[in-house]
């Protein structure tokens, strides 16, 4: 019997691109994976089993070539991608092919957070305020409607790039035209010119997380100084009352409702404050920020298997009771030599680690981003007592960084 190919476009940076290889080889699929570059990708490197496709990555007729050679070779089950960038490009290889996979129409309504917050707007779903900048000239209208403070972000991104809290009209000011400025994303790429402005919510920060339209867990965020919005750790599954997680599930399946969203993962991310929930946006996607790995380690339930298992069209095991997990994120505190003098095995078992990682090989020279590629590692603690687990994984990062 022939072995079936599994294309993955390209991956994101929290190293759930590896766990999906991995994945879908032990569902007995050999992995494709097409990228413009590969050396951004250190668990390419070595890999066995794996086809490596180089392409423009950036251009669909080259995308369509690189899967077409594939599909001369061998049957093709399932296409898609753990990249934010390139989940409109999987969606619509998908569709050509016949292949499961969410709708890419969809898809590009919640890549264009302008146009998804216009739509759940429309619709009755509690979202922030908001205005789009497309020119210098669109500034002081959108301040006059939105207001201060506001959060000014890309129309679309990733990773809180570029996403900054403004309390005044000149920083407000300021932060737009540096996005108005940016003509390419993270991986050098052309990006739609504009901004996007909204008013600030408070409260507390979670995140739903989504398949095939059910909620599969609820996550804690926890995020950094502002006026940054770096995420530094994430509990799983979040402590709730009964009727607040009722209520958090109810707004993120109308939200992923109202965008057509029904088929794939989704990511909603949400605040909460005195009983009254607030979508902040929908990403239709697998949460990153080694989301899927807290949930496998704490209930023992693997999202990146549910996923796989979804677009093969085979039945997936449901969340269940298990322990807690809490993941804390490494970020140096300061510019300059940033190293980590004990070894591995010390830091594990010093701090009982369910998984400890690094993204870059140390020593390195810092120098922040204020956005997700200041996390250079995580560490991930899982306890029957939630503070427990908060605790160690707190406590390992603090460690971390005194060295």
């Amino acid at each position: 019997m022939a072995i079936s190919a599994a294309i993955f476009i390209e991956s994101n940076s929290s190293g759930s691109g590896a766990d999906f290889i991995l994945r879908a080889r032990e569902l007995g699929l050999f992995p494709v994976f097409v990228t413009a570059s590969p050396k951004q990708y250190h668990f390419l490197h070595g890999s066995p089993d794996l086809d490596l496709r180089t392409c423009d990555t950036s251009s669909e007729a080259a995308v369509t070539a690189v899967v077409d050679d594939v599909a001369a070779s061998m049957p093709i089950e399932l296409l898609t991608t753990s990249s934010d960038l390139y989940l409109y490009t999987a969606a619509v290889q998908a569709r050509r092919l016949g292949l499961a996979g969410p709708n890419p129409e969809a898809i590009a309504l919640c890549r264009d957070k302008a146009r998804q917050a216009a739509a759940l707007r429309e619709a009755g779903v509690a979202v922030p305020d908001s205005a789009t900048v497309g020119a210098d000239c669109d500034i002081r209208n959108a301040l006059t409607r939105v207001g201060l403070p506001a959060v000014v972000k890309p129309i679309s991104g990733t990773g809180s790039v570029g996403v900054t809290l403004v309390e005044t009209e000149t920083d407000a000011i300021q932060a737009l035209r540096n996005l108005l400025g940016t003509t390419t994303d993270v991986r050098g790429r052309p990006i739609q010119s504009g901004a996007l402005i909204m008013s600030y919510i408070a409260g507390d920060e979670f995140s739903v997380e989504i398949l095939d339209s059910c909620v599969i867990g609820v996550t804690r965020k926890h995020l950094g100084s502002l006026p940054h919005f770096v995420e530094i750790g994430h509990d799983a599954p979040a402590i709730l009352s009964p009727q607040l997680r009722a209520q958090i599930a109810h707004e993120a399946l109308h939200a992923i409702g109202v965008l057509g969203h029904a088929r794939g993962p989704a990511h909603v991310e949400l605040r909460a404050h005195k009983g009254f929930v607030t979508i902040i946006e929908v990403n239709p996607r697998l949460a990153g920020g080694s989301i899927p790995s807290l949930f496998r380690h704490a209930t023992g339930f693997d999202p990146i298997v549910a996923v796989l298992r979804s677009l093969l069209g085979m039945p997936s095991a449901t969340p269940g009771a298990g322990a807690h997990g809490s993941i804390r994120f490494i970020l140096p505190e300061r510019e300059g030599l940033f190293d980590l003098p004990q070894s591995r095995e010390r830091l594990v078992d010093r701090f009982g680690l369910a998984e400890f990682a690094l993204y870059r090989t140390l020593p390195i020279e810092f120098r922040p981003y204020n956005d997700f590629r200041d996390r250079i590692g995580h560490v991930i603690a899982v306890d029957d007592d939630a503070a427990a687990a908060a605790s160690r994984a707190e406590a390992a990062v603090a460690f971390i960084r005194q060295k």
